[in-house]
């Protein structure tokens, strides 16, 4: 899988994708981009792996520099050096990355999607994923042809 356009020291995007981070597990690939391999780096990619282990959780700012070991304002400024965007924006972007996979291969409702990566109002959910991926949540879904099972009639789902 390529980079797309490399930045030293940061992540890319990738068709509105950040990469290199696998979100079905904590696991990194074996490459990341230029310049993410110093102690910084490493203490940011701490705080990654814990983004990634809470995604249906609410993250503050203090828990993620918990996880670097360093002081808040620190952290932040660090992260966005590093990765180029907050890390709010960052743990946004990777809870709706997760919600876009999980709509494309399961067949759990919006509102169950929504609180698989931590949104208790389905609404606000769908907002926030329109804002990231340019369309609303039922919609991705119609696009990209997976139905969603509605209950179970004489052994047979019956999809909507």
């Amino acid at each position: 899988m390529g980079w797309g356009t490399r930045q030293p020291g940061r992540f890319c995007m990738k068709n509105d994708s950040l990469v290199p981070l696998k979100l079905t597990g904590t696991n990194f690939p074996g490459e990341w981009p230029d310049g993410f391999h110093s102690e910084i780096a490493d203490r940011i990619r701490r705080s990654i792996v814990y983004m990634t282990k809470h995604l249906d959780k609410p993250v503050h700012i203090s828990a993620l520099a918990e996880q670097a070991e360093i002081s808040p304002s620190h952290y932040f400024a660090l992260f966005k050096r590093q990765i180029g965007r907050t890390p709010i924006d960052f743990f946004i972007r990777l809870r709706m990355d997760h919600a876009r996979e999980l709509l494309d291969s399961t067949s759990f409702s919006v509102k169950e999607v929504a609180t698989m990566v931590g949104y208790r109002d389905q609404f606000y959910f769908s907002r926030v994923f329109k804002s990231v991926h340019r369309m609303a949540p039922t919609k991705y879904r119609r696009r990209n042809g997976k139905p969603r099972a509605m209950g179970h009639a004489n052994g047979r789902s019956t999809a909507i």
